[in-house]
């Protein structure tokens, strides 16, 4: 029987393993050494790229929470930069007011806005489409003007975040490695997610959610959810950005182009995919650098013309282009292997 049962084991075994397609595999090595790369970052790289990165790191959380959203949910939370401000003030109160460590701070900022979307979620997320997409635009612009006639705020005139007695580097390095945390969490999360019952509740609702409530799921505690995950991380990164900017104010905190971009970033990494936030981010936030160092006084234009025309050539985004070119690869199965986002 024991020489059966370890027959069964390894049988069991090699069944998974073929079940698991080469090109996922090759997808988690390449995403691993590229995280060991990133780890060791601040001692490779100059201070310069240690800024940009920690940018791309930032917008790929804000990115795949817009992702999870729109990819996987089906609603275009075009104000889900709502959640990125109310992560930082609530984080800038917990500094100034309260006196709290960023320990304490950004965890109590990431609560509150993920409560915020539980208590907004169930009477928006009854909207579909561009009614909701407008409402979550209008929440944003309504919790600014809150902020901005609160004097626990400091209103339009700012909040500046208490001064750390360390070295720049340190709070650079700091700041780097945190949202370095963050972005791997949140794409893991969803990654584990997504193959879970969670996830299969919301594509079916983004599909058909009439036929998703037929077939008993509770589309409404799904979406709120969904809503309050992607409020989370995004509150996340905007309690660190607070941190890192050390002053802000209304107008940036809670900057609507912040979510156009997580927008952009996630249509050109492919929308409803796991990796995709990362490459959009990547792909987008060191292209803006690459051209705003050639074209100094145009490079906005430059870049939005780029843009377009990448998305027009590759509607399915990056992984679209990937996809034509992945049974070229020597390690994706040849004719065999096929391509999906």
């Amino acid at each position: 029987m024991g020489h059966r049962g370890a027959a069964h084991a390894q049988l069991a075994h090699a069944g998974l393993a073929a079940s698991i397609p080469r090109r996922v595999v090759w997808w988690w090595i390449a995403g691993a050494v590229a995280l060991v790369v990133l780890v060791l970052g601040p001692t490779i790289l100059s201070g310069y790229w240690v800024r940009v990165l920690t940018g791309v790191f930032m917008m790929t959380v804000v990115t795949a929470s817009i992702n999870l959203m729109v990819g996987f949910a089906g609603y275009p939370a075009f104000g889900n930069v709502v959640f990125f401000g109310v992560g930082a003030y609530v984080a800038g109160i917990m500094a100034t007011v309260v006196g709290a460590s960023p320990v304490v701070a950004i965890p109590v900022a990431a609560l509150v806005a993920a409560i915020y979307a539980l208590i907004l979620g169930y009477p928006i997320l009854r909207l579909k489409g561009g009614y909701f997409a407008i409402a979550t635009l209008g929440i944003n612009e309504a919790t600014r003007l809150v902020v901005t006639n609160l004097g626990i705020t400091g209103g339009g005139r700012g909040m500046t975040m208490p001064i750390v007695d360390l070295a720049p580097t340190v709070i650079y390095g700091a700041v780097y490695y945190y949202m370095l945390a963050i972005m791997v969490a949140t794409v893991a999360t969803i990654g584990i997610l997504a193959n879970r019952p969670f996830g299969f509740a919301l594509r079916a609702l983004r599909d058909e959610e009439e036929a998703a409530k037929v077939m008993g799921i509770n589309t409404t505690w799904f979406k709120m959810l969904a809503w309050a995950i992607s409020a989370f991380f995004t509150a996340l990164v905007g309690a660190g950005w607070a941190y890192w900017i050390a002053f802000f104010e209304p107008a940036s905190a809670f900057d609507v182009m912040i979510a156009v971009k997580g927008f952009l970033m996630m249509l050109l990494g492919g929308t409803g995919t796991v990796f995709g936030p990362v490459l959009g981010s990547f792909f987008v936030e060191i292209l803006s650098e690459v051209i705003w160092g050639k074209f100094l006084n145009v490079h906005r234009l430059v870049l939005g013309v780029l843009i377009v025309i990448i998305i027009v050539a590759l509607p399915m985004g990056l992984p679209g282009l990937f996809q034509r070119r992945w049974r070229a690869l020597p390690f994706a199965g040849g004719a065999k292997g096929k391509a999906r986002s």
